[in-house]
């Protein structure tokens, strides 16, 4: 049985708190040596480009890759096949649309449990699109959340996302209208905006807070300043090829001389433990995520399992035919 999964079948198989939880799992399998993931293939496509990102977790017994591209003028479209790693047998196609800003969400949570203050605060939100909003859901999910401020460039956005999760999550959420009075006297400050322009002051960040950056996934995008890196007592990354390599913010930073290497660490470490925290309540961390396929898989399996208890998607039978060896 090979089982497809809509957009709204993957919506319907997994919540939030089921995305952290396996955000957990696999940032342990990753840490504790289990995990293969190469690098992810980025090929130029027409005036867009598409990418492949594989990764087998052999702990969870789970294979899989996702691929996405981006059509300039249309957009972006995104789907995981996941596999069985003892078999090899395809066991799902999926869109990965909500699968890819739930999973987002879901590590910023893993790593603010670890470098955030152990105490609720008021969360600046920085955004107004899905990916901001599932960072407001995540920060709700795991208790850090009293009160939230959000901050769009657009009025209509801001009010709307804050109207919504108002409703939604039971807190005070405010519309702002600058990013600096988003950010002021927040403990926890979450950023997801796929900008040219920096949207993020490292000059504006109050010690003790932390920072979840991940909305620049491309070189052309810009979303923290280097402040913001050289003023983090410690920088956790989901992966250093990704980040350094991908995410146009943290390469001007390296270029502008603003990292010291001995603060980066990748999450699977710190998960594990194998990596500094928070020292003191005084300290600025930050998180950097691109998002990873060892994420993609590991909330690809949650969703299929769920999907297949819930008797969601539709059997698309002997797919693909296996040739055997």
């Amino acid at each position: 049985m090979v089982l497809l999964l809509t957009h709204d079948d993957v919506r319907a198989s997994a919540s939030m708190a089921d995305a952290v939880e396996a955000m957990e799992i696999a940032f342990k399998e990753q840490g504790d040596g289990c995990v293969m993931q190469p690098q992810r293939l980025n090929v130029r496509a027409g005036k867009g480009w598409i990418r492949l990102g594989p990764a087998v977790l052999e702990r969870s017994g789970w294979m899989g890759f996702k691929a996405m591209n981006l059509t300039p003028g249309q957009g972006v479209r995104y789907q995981v096949h996941l596999y069985r790693v003892a078999n090899g047998e395809l066991v799902s196609i999926m869109d990965a649309q909500h699968l890819t800003t739930l999973r987002t969400g879901a590590t910023s949570a893993v790593a603010t449990r670890r470098l955030a203050r152990d105490e609720a605060t008021t969360v600046g939100v920085i955004g107004a699109g899905a990916e901001a909003r599932a960072q407001a859901e995540a920060m709700h999910c795991i208790g850090v959340a009293s009160s939230m401020r959000v901050f769009s460039r657009t009025p209509a956005n801001r009010e709307r996302l804050a109207r919504e999760l108002t409703t939604a999550l039971g807190i005070d959420v405010q519309a702002v209208t600058t990013g600096r009075e988003a950010v002021a006297g927040a403990g926890v400050v979450v950023a997801a905006v796929k900008s040219a322009e920096t949207v993020l002051l490292g000059e504006w960040l109050e010690p003790g807070v932390h920072v979840n950056s991940v909305g620049t996934a491309r070189r052309d995008q810009r979303e923290i300043d280097p402040g913001t890196f050289t003023r983090s007592a410690v920088v956790v990354v989901d992966t250093r090829e990704g980040v350094f390599g991908e995410a146009g913010d943290a390469v001007a930073a390296r270029e502008a001389g603003a990292l010291d290497e001995q603060r980066i660490f990748e999450l699977s470490a710190l998960v594990t433990g194998n990596a500094p925290g928070r020292r003191d309540a005084s300290e600025i961390t930050l998180f950097k995520s691109v998002g990873t396929a060892v994420q993609d898989v590991a909330i690809a399996a949650r969703i299929f399992e769920q999907a297949t208890a819930r008797g969601l998607g539709r059997d698309l039978g002997s797919f693909p035919i296996l040739k055997e060896a």
